[in-house]
C-alpha cells in the first residue's frame, strides 16, 4: 500500500512516500481504506522530535482519518463491513499513524461518520473540534452564565470554542478582526471585539466589571499578564498554546486565589477523546463544526506541506488523498 512515512525524525525533507504491507486485522482492531487524513501541527512536532513520544519504526505519519471499513477483528462489536468512520487518536504513544491507503485502528478509537456530513470537512475539523470539547467540558469545566473570552477566536479552534461554548449556556466574547464578527453571530450570541483596537484593554475591562470567569488564548499571542488582569476572582486561564510573553506577577495572581491549567489532546485520555466523538458527531450531524476553509493535496506532496505549515505560509486547513 502506498503511505506516508518516516525513518528517522527530521524536517520535511525525512518525508518518503512508498510502499508498505497493509496490516493485519487484529481481534479488536478495524481495518480502513483511508479516504483522507489530516494534517495538525502537532504532526510536525511528532515528525521532527520535538513532540517526544514512542513511535514504531517506519512510522507512517498522521492521526486523523476517515475512511471505510473493509475488515474487521473477530471481538469487534461496533462497526461492520462498509461502515464510514473516523478516527483521531492515532500516531502517537506508540501507535501506527494512518497518512497510508490502509490503517488499523483499535476499535475504540473509531467513530461512526453521521450520513451525508462531508467526508473532507469532517476530519479537516477532528483535531480543533475535541480540543474545543475537552477543554470547555473537562479542563475548564465551563458552566452556564459563567463569563468567558476567547482571543484569537477566528481560528480553528477559536471557532470551535465559541459555538460550543454558546451551546453550554455560557456568556462569551471574543477577540478577532472585525470581518469575522458576522460569522460568530450566525454561531452565537457572542460580544466582539476587534483585537485591533487600541483601547481592547479598557473595552474588555468595561464588558466584564468583576472579570472573565475563564479566558483561553488560541493564538498565543497575547501577554499572560494581559489576561491576569482581566481575570475575575478565582477565575481560570487555560492555556493551549505558549503564550508570547509568559511573565506575571504571581503575588497578584494567588491572592485572588486564580489557576491556570495547560492542555494538549496528545495527553487526552481515552474516555475524554469518547466523549468529545460524541458531542463532534451531534454537531455533525447538524452540518455544524466541520472546516470550510480546506486546501486538499495527495499524500506525494506531503513533504510539501509539512513545509508550508512550518513556515507558516498555509492558514487553510490541510487534507492529504491517496
Amino acid at each position: 500500500m502506498k503511505a506516508v512515512y518516516i525513518q528517522k525524525k527530521g524536517g520535511p525533507a525525512r518525508i518518503i512516500v512508498g510502499s508498505l504491507p497493509v496490516p493485519k486485522v487484529r481481534p479488536k482492531s478495524v481495518l480502513i481504506k483511508v479516504i483522507a487524513a489530516s494534517i495538525n501541527y502537532v504532526d510536525l512536532f511528532i515528525r521532527s522530535g520535538i513532540y517526544q513520544t514512542n513511535l514504531p519504526n517506519p512510522y507512517i505519519l498522521g492521526r486523523d482519518a476517515i475512511g471505510q471499513v473493509v475488515e474487521i477483528g473477530k471481538d469487534v462489536t461496533r462497526f461492520k463491513i462498509g461502515d464510514c468512520v473516523w478516527t483521531n487518536s492515532m500516531g502517537y504513544d506508540g501507535r501506527q499513524g494512518i497518512t497510508s491507503e490502509y490503517a488499523l485502528i483499535p476499535e475504540e478509537r473509531l467513530f461512526l461518520t453521521p450520513k451525508n456530513a462531508d467526508s473532507l470537512k469532517l476530519i479537516a475539523a477532528v483535531h480543533s473540534a475535541a480540543t474545543a470539547a475537552i477543554v470547555l467540558q473537562d479542563i475548564m469545566k465551563l458552566k452556564p452564565k459563567q463569563k468567558l473570552l476567547i482571543e484569537g477566536a477566528a481560528g480553528h479552534v477559536g471557532s470551535k470554542l465559541v459555538y460550543l461554548a454558546n451551546e453550554m449556556g455560557a456568556e462569551v466574547v471574543t477577540t478577532s478582526s472585525l470581518q469575522d464578527f458576522s460569522r460568530f453571530k450566525q454561531l452565537s450570541n457572542a460580544i466582539c471585539f476587534d483585537y485591533h483596537d487600541k483601547l481592547l484593554f479598557q473595552k474588555l475591562k468595561s464588558a466584564c466589571l468583576d472579570g472573565f470567569d475563564h479566558i483561553v488564548d488560541t493564538s498565543g499571542e497575547i501577554p499572560l499578564q494581559f489576561n491576569c488582569d482581566l481575570l475575575a476572582q478565582k477565575g481560570v486561564i487555560s492555556l493551549i498554546t505558549a503564550p508570547k510573553d509568559s511573565q506575571f506577577d504571581s503575588r497578584q495572581f494567588y491572592m485572588n486565589c486564580q489557576q491556570m491549567k495547560g492542555f494538549v489532546i496528545s495527553h487526552a485520555s481515552l474516555e475524554q477523546l469518547q466523549k468529545a466523538g460524541g458531542i463532534l458527531n451531534s454537531a455533525f450531524e447538524k452540518g455544524l463544526l466541520l472546516e470550510e476553509d480546506i486546501a486538499v493535496r495527495t499524500f506525494d506532496e506531503a513533504a510539501q506541506a509539512h513545509q508550508l505549515m512550518e513556515d507558516k505560509k498555509k492558514s487553510r486547513k490541510i487534507v492529504l488523498i491517496p
